[in-house]
């Protein structure tokens, strides 16, 4: 595909993005969907495509096409709060409470101060009948109506009539989506024939770098928050602000530092110290922060996308004599790592009675006391002319403990 052809797809989806969002702020969600519809085609994991689309058939009341597009967002954001608000509001609508609460819930985790998503949680609880949680939500998000109503339900005699009888509570508009759908749409300042003017253009299209905690991610992007030293990779790296040092970081055996690099390429590992923030470009994978609270684990080298100073780690590998080694990275102490996979993580149990068996590409890593080993995915029968065994290989666990799995990966 040549520059010319990049260009022309392009612009042909600004024109149907834009033409969306001008629709749907004039009310016309129908032909606006069909615009984002075009939009997302073109571009199947655009954020604002999708979040514009999702709330196109938000406003339609097709609660269950608007969950399947705010769950892709959510997979494309998934560290970002409104994302998840806008699929637990979409749920609510569908009347599917339990997986309203879950993301309402987890939104709230990545923003506790989230007021809407307070409030969406406590028309959940209502709707379920629990009117003591939905209270206690309404009260934390400053709704006084939504408290008195619920003293009024609460009230002898009227406890049960709270649930789907209840009268719909007021609803504050869709999170933040309207307004990033807002920034996106038009083009200020245009000049003469719709050009747009340098100053307007890049008004248009300011960054604001997240600042609260070290991990954050907004619009596909990642913000690294630099105050002291993180270590973090340098793909997707898309500029660096203020006073901060990059250097690479070796890898470390045993307890002491070699002379081998933390990664290769774009995918070497940086210690970056000083004041300051990195901005990556997110997309195309699922970031996901933990707190390691001081407690150890084992992760696939490829999946440690950054972590803090305080976090200690150590490298090493599983050897196997029938193909490809596993890198892993050992990390413990207090600190946040981010992860990054294709997928939502999952987690199974191991116990010393039942091992486990999982294909590289779809681990993550373990905790607890479990001893890895590498070993074909099938038996004898499946074993080359030359006796090794053919490919693909997986990763055994057995002992006590939980092992994480990349629900996106392929095997």
């Amino acid at each position: 595909m040549s520059d010319d052809d990049v260009g022309g797809l392009d612009e042909e989806f600004l024109y149907h993005l834009n033409r969306g969002a001008d629709l749907l702020a004039k009310g016309e969600p129908e032909p606006a969907h069909a615009a984002l519809s075009r939009a997302r085609d073109l571009r199947p994991r655009d954020p604002k495509s999708l979040g514009l689309l999702g709330q196109s058939l938000y406003k339609l009341g097709r609660f269950d096409e608007a969950i399947e597009v705010y769950g892709r967002l959510v997979d494309e954001s998934p560290i970002e709060a409104t994302a998840r608000v806008n699929l637990g509001l979409a749920n609510l609508k569908a009347k599917r409470h339990a997986q309203a609460v879950r993301q309402l819930e987890i939104a709230l985790d990545l923003n506790p101060e989230h007021k809407k998503a307070m409030g969406y949680l406590g028309l959940a609880w209502l709707e379920q009948g629990d009117l003591a949680q939905a209270r206690e939500w309404f009260e934390r998000a400053g709704s006084e109506a939504m408290v008195s109503k619920c003293d009024d339900l609460l009230a002898p005699g009227k406890a049960g009539e709270a649930g789907s009888s209840a009268p719909p509570p007021e609803q504050p508009s869709l999170a933040a989506e309207p307004e990033a759908a807002a920034a996106a749409s038009r083009s200020p300042g245009a000049g003469s024939g719709g050009v747009q003017a340098l100053g307007a253009f890049a008004a248009s299209r300011l960054l604001e770098l997240q600042g609260e905690g070290t991990f954050a991610l907004a619009r596909g992007l990642l913000t690294v928050a630099i105050r002291g030293e993180v270590l973090v990779r340098e793909e997707g790296l898309l500029a660096v602000r203020g006073a901060v040092r990059l250097v690479p970081e070796m890898k470390r055996f045993r307890g002491r530092a070699t002379d081998k690099p933390f990664g290769e390429g774009t995918r070497r590992m940086l210690r970056a110290s000083g004041l300051g923030a990195l901005l990556y470009r997110a997309r195309g994978s699922c970031l996901v922060p933990v707190d390691l609270e001081g407690e150890s684990a084992y992760f696939l080298d490829d999946v440690v996308f950054a972590f803090e100073d305080p976090v200690a780690f150590e490298n090493g590998r599983v050897a196997s004599r029938i193909g490809q080694d596993l890198n892993l990275v050992h990390l413990r102490g207090p600190g946040r790592v981010l992860l990054a996979t294709r997928g939502e993580i999952a987690a199974l149990e191991v116990t010393r009675e039942t091992s486990l068996r999982v294909p590289f590409t779809a681990l993550v890593g373990w905790t607890g006391a479990l001893v890895p080993r590498v070993v074909p995915m099938a038996e004898a029968a499946g074993a080359a002319e030359d006796g090794t065994p053919g490919r693909p290989l997986v990763v055994e666990l057995g002992g006590d403990g939980r092992v994480l799995l990349d629900q996106g990966a392929a095997s």
